[in-house]
């Protein structure tokens, strides 16, 4: 495979080869929750699905909370039904690249293409 395509899959993909990159920022892991505020923040959105006056809140709150429990919340499950077919992106490069090899060939009139 072009090491082009293997590197634009790990970027799409992997926040460790981001990181390592430079081009996501690790200082931003200082702005994360603690899991205490994790924990004060769920027991908010509980007691709201339980009493909540307004039905609609309620609603709200119950709906997040089973749909969290069910993993629909899940960012990494939401990436996998995005596509990055690295073998189409690597056959994309190629053709790209005998593309820019012909035209270069054709001004150069090194090739076998007409001109």
């Amino acid at each position: 495979m072009d090491i082009v395509a293997v590197k634009a899959g790990l970027m799409q993909c992997s926040s460790v080869y981001r990181k390592d990159c430079g081009k996501e920022d690790t200082e931003e892991e200082e702005l994360n929750f603690t899991n205490d505020d994790l924990k004060a923040v769920n027991e908010v959105i509980l007691q709201t699905a339980l009493y909540a006056e307004d039905q609609h809140l309620k609603f709200k709150a119950a709906t997040y909370i089973r749909d969290d429990k069910k993993g629909r919340k899940e960012v990494v499950k939401q990436m996998g039904h995005q596509t990055f077919n690295i073998l189409q992106f690597n056959e994309g490069l190629r053709a790209m690249k005998d593309k820019a090899r012909e035209a270069k060939d054709r001004i150069l009139g090194n090739g076998s293409i007409p001109v």
